[in-house]
């Protein structure tokens, strides 16, 4: 149990420090969603636009 609670506090640190792994971890994550959404949705997007237009 104490190696958890120690771990848990290691992790509040981690948090509360401006620059801490894991707001980066956190950063990186949203900025690959971000990606991910903006390559794969804009052609979607566009495709999806393209078939409406044939109506």
């Amino acid at each position: 149990m104490s190696n958890f609670k120690l771990k848990l506090e290691a992790f509040i640190e981690d948090v509360n420090k401006e620059d801490g792994y894991t707001l980066q971890l956190f950063e990186k994550l949203t900025n690959t969603m971000f990606s991910l959404i903006k390559w794969a949705g804009i052609p979607f997007v566009l495709y999806l636009l393209f078939e409406i237009s044939r109506w």
